[in-house]
């Protein structure tokens, strides 16, 4: 996988958390990280550095690794297209 493919799986990966569990931008990047910063993180314009990562999993209510849990996803998506 590239790394640009595994970028946007890991921000679409956070912004599926964040919205399953009806936490705003804010509340995803509390107080450690900017609102415009997350947002750039959410959006895959930006890659989180590992601190980043952390803050927004424990913001989330997730173990980081869930975060990065995103192979089963792609593998789904793809399995979805064919079907279509």
């Amino acid at each position: 996988m590239e790394f640009v493919k595994f970028k946007a799986l890991v921000a679409n990966k956070i912004k599926e958390i964040r919205l399953k569990k009806k936490i705003t931008q804010e509340g995803a990047a509390g107080l450690k990280i900017g609102v415009r910063t997350y947002q750039r993180i959410e959006s895959g314009e930006t890659s989180p550095n590992i601190e980043s990562i952390f803050v927004i999993a424990r913001n989330l209510g997730v173990h980081p690794k869930e975060i990065f849990d995103v192979s089963l996803e792609e593998k789904t998506k793809t399995h979805s297209n064919k079907e279509k």
